[in-house]
């Protein structure tokens, strides 16, 4: 009983929830009677939803294994203390111990008749078979008592509720008898007279029933609607049923039973103006007797209506998979990853092979998995998988002891000596014990420093040491500074083994007599990098030009003497050309007599300072904008050159000079192939594809500011108006051979994203421009790796004022076919060859006379 008990609390909140939506302002008694063989009770009552819900869920099951059950007696004692036309549900996977104490069965008929209440039988287990007198005499009870008998298993606990709701939802006296036939295996048939004006008749079955036929008064076949239908049970429902004399045929096996009730309009939902019903329920006319009902798919008593959840429980859906609720009703879908096949039937996508969902670009690999599949970018490139890109650093381009980094279309040399965090916390220590400290979330650069020591350990560290519990020590020797970057195993001890726990750390010897270490979280929590005291005494650590000492009561890095820079030409500094910004940067020691606080642009809004972490290094960073932070962008043709200057107050001091202001001009120089302008953030698209036996190839689409074709527009989107020329140019990278050019096929403008829109505007069709509109020019296309065209900026009609574009392009063999496209006649359809076409997209460009437009008619 005990897994039949963890259904049934599920299943009672529900029903719950469902009476009190449909009898909202109704007054229910809750009785719940316990019994066992042979103590019965205790009874417990209330006319609270809440509480009764608490007393069901509190419920235990205690003892068990002896089979039949006192079970009439709890009957009893329930009808004794229910109310007159109570519902009555016997919930037991035991037959009936004491089904023949005549006396006992006397007093429970007598109380059914007394209160005509109704009893239901719910029985998931039986002790003998069903022709034994202790399981029929549930039958006889639950059809004396106008009831049903339910034998279901566990699984179907929940649809039984569900064919109980309507019943429980209705008000007290609402309901007339009208038949009660139980049969064994056959046909039968019987018949019920309607003498009354009710609002429907409820047909309700148990048993298996094959067929059941209902005829009118008039002989006619009537056709009731479907509430539910199980294997074990139906209810159906006959609204308006005429006066007269009704039959009811039924054919099944075994056992069954066919009640009729007849109900009366419900009280609660009876009005005399239809416009009290609520938006979801329907007015309908019983006998000139108007009754407010909510629609189905919504629950309440018609002048309240919400919407059902079907989907919050498993038995008020047939989804096998995923269930979607909508207002009166729900759907099914398929888990992501699976698609419906002709059946009905979800089945798994292969992402991999199928081209409607592949997802990966051709410089990707596609691994399916079950419901789903996933990219990883070859070898030699990098990326997520859905964007792939040139890895740079896997040629190892930066000189030993320079860590490289990839950047969007470039990559930049680091010296980790340069950058890092400081970790200084005492804890470390290997004189410390225990903690719960974890470094999981440690990666990058750090070093060291502090009075727990500055190394490492270079030998097995016990375990609780370091506070944590797993501590981390390298296993090898430090490397030299002329070793570069090296690789390192770091170990921590569990059960006597020094390396039962291992990850990698790399680690450079920097100039200053300190170590830097790229950490890669832990392999466990708690566990933590620990040092050894005895590699630094004191609590800071510094560089060559610089020496430890207490000043002020704080201890650290201070310059050395003899390290004053005179003239800017004494001045030691690095420049990065970085992919979206320029920093220099300085040793703070070359600045001694200078205030680095000061050093700044002309623009007082951006100082760019940032000192690396306590090291001793102090950088200023201009972004790669024009105009930001007084950066000037200057275009020669060939490069796009960002200059800056920076400005350094001097304190005063014995230097004589003639300005107060020392300043330095810097400035980073920029190719404009389509590889760099990707550096320097241009609006533009890409495409990756392959082509058999010529390689991978890329191709962008960008919009240009003239026709020079040489200043893309920069940042986020390009907004232009109506009276602006469109200068678009199409590029394709990576072929194998000079001699495959690029053809624009077909390049057209849409409103929306979708290249299908069947709103458009052909602006090259065939390989040819629109003559249609004189604005088109196609400059250059079929001759070179680039195809160019311009045109009036424009906007559809409408409330449109986004416009997308798109190009079909292919390429084309130069030795093997005429790839220039001859407009004035249908030759060139013979001349180029059509290859795989590749679409490019771009947008979108936004119209600024749309804005103007809306703008004015809002004043």
């Amino acid at each position: 009983m005990l897994d039949d008990l963890r259904q049934l609390k599920l299943v009672n909140g529900w029903l719950l929830d469902q009476v009190s939506a449909q009898f909202p302002c109704g007054v229910r008694k809750y009785t719940m009677v316990e019994y066992n063989d042979p103590k019965i009770g205790p009874v417990q009552t209330t006319y609270s939803i809440t509480e009764f819900d608490s007393f069901f869920n509190n419920l235990t099951v205690r003892g068990g294994g002896d089979c039949p059950e006192m079970v009439i007696t709890g009957l009893k004692v329930a009808l004794e203390v229910s109310p007159n036309n109570s519902f009555i549900l016997v919930l037991t996977d035991a037959s009936a111990k004491d089904f023949s104490d005549e006396d006992l069965i006397k007093d429970v008929y007598s109380l059914i008749n007394t209160t005509q209440s109704k009893i239901f039988f719910l029985i998931t287990g039986l002790c003998a078979g069903r022709t034994d007198p202790k399981y029929l005499i549930y039958r006889e009870i639950a059809s004396l008592s106008f009831g049903h008998v339910f034998e279901v298993n566990l699984s179907k606990l929940n649809k039984v509720f569900y064919y109980l709701d309507f019943t429980l939802s209705r008000p007290i006296n609402s309901s007339t008898r009208l038949l009660s036939r139980d049969y064994n295996a056959g046909n039968h048939s019987a018949s019920f007279s309607v003498a009354d004006n009710y609002t429907a008749l409820i047909l309700t079955t148990d048993g298996m029933i094959h067929s059941l036929l209902v005829t009118d008064p008039h002989g006619s076949e009537i056709k009731p609607k479907t509430i539910i239908s199980e294997p074990w049970g139906s209810m159906y429902i006959v609204k308006n049923p005429l006066t007269g004399s009704w039959n009811v045929q039924g054919s099944g096996n075994g056992r069954y039973a066919i009640r009729v009730e007849g109900f009366k309009v419900k009280n609660i939902s009876y009005t005399e103006n239809c416009a009290e019903c609520h938006s979801n329920a329907t007015c309908e006319d019983y006998y000139d007797i108007k009754e407010c009902s909510c629609d189905e798919g919504f629950i309440g008593d018609g002048f309240a209506c919400s919407d059902i959840d079907e989907c919050a429980y498993s038995w008020s859906n047939h989804c096998p998979d995923i269930c979607v609720n909508t207002p009166g009703a729900y759907k099914c879908q398929c888990p992501e990853g699976f698609t419906k096949n002709l059946h009905n039937k979800c089945v798994d996508i292969d992402e991999c092979s199928d081209p409607t969902f592949y997802r990966c670009q051709p410089l990707a690999n596609c691994s399916k998995k079950d419901g789903d599949s996933s990219c990883s970018c070859k070898v030699n490139f990098t990326g997520d998988g859905s964007k792939c890109e040139d890895e740079e650093c896997a040629t190892s381009p930066c000189d030993q002891g320079l860590e490289c980094l990839n950047e969007k279309g470039s990559y930049r040399c680091s010296d980790p000596c340069s950058s890092y965090i400081t970790l200084n916390e005492p804890w470390r220590s290997t004189l410390i014990s225990h903690g719960d400290n974890c470094d999981n979330k440690k990666n990058g650069w750090y070093r060291f420093t502090g009075s727990g020591g500055i190394q490492l350990p270079e030998s097995c560290v016990p375990e609780n040491k370091c506070g944590t519990k797993a501590s981390l020590w390298i296993n090898g020797s430090h490397p030299l500074p002329n070793q570069g970057i090296v690789a390192f195993t770091t170990c921590a001890q569990q059960d006597g083994n020094c390396c039962y726990w291992s990850s990698t750390v790399h680690v450079k010897a920097c100039i200053g007599g300190y170590h830097v270490y790229k950490l890669h979280g832990t392999p466990k929590c708690p566990a933590a990098y620990c040092t050894d005291p005895t590699t630094g005494n004191n609590s800071c650590s510094c560089a060559e030009d610089e020496e430890c000492k207490k000043m002020n009561e704080v201890e650290d890095c201070y310059c050395k003497d003899g390290r004053d820079v005179q003239h800017l030409k004494d001045l030691e500094f690095r420049l990065q050309c970085n992919t979206h910004n320029m920093e220099m940067s300085f040793r703070r020691c070359q600045l001694k007599n200078l205030n680095a606080k000061n050093i700044d642009f002309s623009d007082d809004h951006c100082t760019g300072i940032k000192n690396r972490n306590n090291t001793s290094m102090i950088s200023i960073v201009s972004p790669l904008q024009d105009q930001k932070c007084s950066a000037r962008l200057y275009n020669n043709g060939t490069h796009a050159i960002y200059w800056n200057t920076m400005y350094l107050k001097l304190k005063p001091s014995n230097i004589i000079i003639r300005n107060s202001d020392l300043q330095l001009n810097f400035s980073c120089s920029y190719p404009l192939d389509i590889t760099i302008k990707t550096s320097v953030k241009p609006v533009l698209s890409s495409l990756f594809f392959h082509i058999e036996g010529a390689g991978e190839f890329k191709a962008h689409m960008a919009v240009y500011k003239d026709q020079s074709y040489q200043s893309t527009y920069e940042g986020k989107e390009v907004v232009l108006s109506t009276a602006s020329i469109l200068y678009v140019e199409v590029l394709v990278e990576g072929l194998n051979s000079s001699h495959y050019v690029t053809v624009m096929k077909n390049c057209f403008a849409t409103p929306g994203k979708d290249k299908d829109n069947i709103r458009k505007l052909h602006i090259i069709k065939q390989r040819c421009s629109n003559k249609e509109d004189a604005s088109i020019k196609v400059l250059e296309n079929g001759v070179s790796r680039r195809g160019r065209f311009s045109l009036q900026m424009f906007r559809f009609v409408g409330e449109h004022n986004l416009v997308y574009l798109h190009c079909e392009i292919n390429l084309c063999d130069s030795k093997r076919q005429t790839c220039k496209p001859s407009c004035s006649g249908p030759q060139f359809r013979r001349a180029v060859q059509d290859d795989k076409v590749f679409v490019l997209e771009f947008g979108p460009i936004i119209c600024s006379d749309f804005y103007q437009a809306s703008l004015a008619l809002m004043y």
